[in-house]
């Protein structure tokens, strides 16, 4: 009996001493989103304001920020932090169970002693398998990490940009108010002068009225949107006045459509948590198998009369109503919505690139229509007007409306330089790259 006890010990101390392989999420942000140094994981919750970033914000600093104070990335990295624990308990085998029992003869004599130490059967079984799922699911938790990560990039790309654009759209549209104003006040005297009519007028106050609406719209967006970027730096109730740097992609590269969907599927952890998804719901459909043994033990017995007595047990469920029927069932549904999650993801991520290819293809010839085409037309236009006007052959109006007519021109170049970055932001986080890791050999 000492002997078979010992032995046990030596078993569970062998089933506590395997650990989970290593497995370093936050290298792996740090690979994808090319910071100099590892995102760290806070126990503590993040201060509602962190730092200030200064007064110059440049993109790849807002980008740094952002990654470092993002709460949803904490929370991903915490989720990993859950996912490590299970598989470090899915290494770990069963406590026994010790069973003593004591009887006493109604005639006297020596107590009766019954003893037994038995232990989980289907737990031991399927220990592999729970093993081999564990650790895919903690693979699932540092891919849904890296994708976190990159999210937060794209969402603070698209926040910078906006807010760039939306400052020059602000001043493009004061410079309108104020022509426009210069243009009423002409209008008014011309008036006066019986040179034009009503009519001319009141054209001109309702384009006035149009454009100190519009100008009112941008600035509320453009409130709207540094509010947005200042909460993703961490920053809530912080200053908004930044000097954003880095100016808006003029020629974003786009690349070619097939090798960017290849490295889009071959690099993209949303893929990859899918795929090792689909491995652990394989386990687990094959853990259903044994799911008939629950309840199940062995262990071993003894009893003391007058002498010793030492024997096995088993504990075995008769598999007359369950068996396991069931489970297997929803294992196996579980595995096949999981291979079609998987399809889903890979045909989602071919559209956002195809998607993402043609609006940078399009809005670039577009972009070069307008920059090299509408805006120098219009520019030539405002020089031939102010030539005119200063040759005494007519009055400042032709002028004025000219400059307004570039304004539009510049505003509208504008628009699509900010469609322009914004697809290009799309393309770059439809192809994320990050360096390949192992994934397990299943088919969508």
């Amino acid at each position: 009996m000492k002997l078979t006890l010992q032995f046990l010990i030596i078993v569970l101390a062998l089933g506590c001493a395997t650990a989970p392989p290593g497995h370093d999420t936050a290298r792996q942000i740090q690979s994808a989103t090319g910071l100099g140094s590892a995102i760290s994981f806070h126990t503590d919750a993040l201060p509602l304001n962190a730092a200030n970033p200064g007064n110059t914000l440049t993109l790849s600093s807002a980008i740094e920020q952002a990654l470092r104070q993002s709460s949803e990335l904490q929370i991903a990295l915490a989720q990993v932090r859950v996912a490590q624990a299970d598989a470090h308990q899915s290494r770990l085998l069963p406590n026994p169970v010790l069973d003593i029992i004591l009887r006493f003869p109604e005639g006297g004599g020596s107590t009766i002693v019954e003893t037994s130490v038995s232990a989980d059967l289907i737990n031991i079984l399927q220990m592999p398998r729970r093993i081999s799922a564990s650790d895919a699911a903690l693979r699932v938790a540092s891919a849904q990490a890296v994708t976190a990560a990159l999210d937060v990039i794209a969402i603070t790309q698209r926040g910078y940009y906006t807010v760039c654009a939306l400052r020059s759209e602000v001043e493009l549209v004061t410079q309108r108010t104020s022509h426009l104003n210069e243009l009423l006040a002409i209008a008014q005297r011309r008036l006066k002068a019986g040179e034009i009519t009503q009519l001319d007028v009141t054209t001109l106050k309702a384009g006035q009225t149009v454009a100190a609406i519009d100008l009112r719209d941008s600035r509320l967006r453009l409130d709207l949107a540094k509010l947005a970027l200042a909460r993703l730096l961490g920053q809530p109730d912080g200053t908004t006045d930044w000097n954003l740097s880095t100016p808006l992609p003029t020629k974003p590269a786009t690349g070619n459509t097939k090798d960017n969907i290849a490295r889009a599927l071959r690099s993209r952890p949303e893929i990859q948590a899918e795929r090792w998804q689909l491995a652990s719901l394989e386990d687990k459909k094959a853990l259903a198998r044994l799911a008939w043994l629950e309840g199940a033990a062995v262990g071993l017995d003894a009893e003391r009369n007058s002498d010793w007595s030492l024997g096995p047990s088993v504990n075995v469920p008769l598999p007359l109503f369950d068996w396991g029927q069931t489970q297997r069932a929803k294992a196996r549904a579980q595995a096949i919505a999981a291979r079609h999650r998987l399809t889903k993801t890979l045909r989602g991520i071919v559209q956002e690139v195809r998607q993402a290819q043609a609006s940078l293809s399009q809005l670039g010839l577009i972009t070069n229509q307008t920059r090299e085409e509408l805006v120098p037309l219009q520019t030539e236009r405002v020089r031939l007007a102010r030539a005119v006007y200063e040759a005494g052959q007519s009055d400042i109006t032709p002028m004025r409306l000219a400059e307004l007519d570039l304004l539009k021109a510049n505003q509208k170049l504008l628009n699509l330089e900010l469609r322009n970055a914004l697809a290009s932001t799309q393309l770059e986080r439809a192809m994320a790259g990050i360096k390949e890791t192992q994934q397990p050999k299943t088919n969508p």
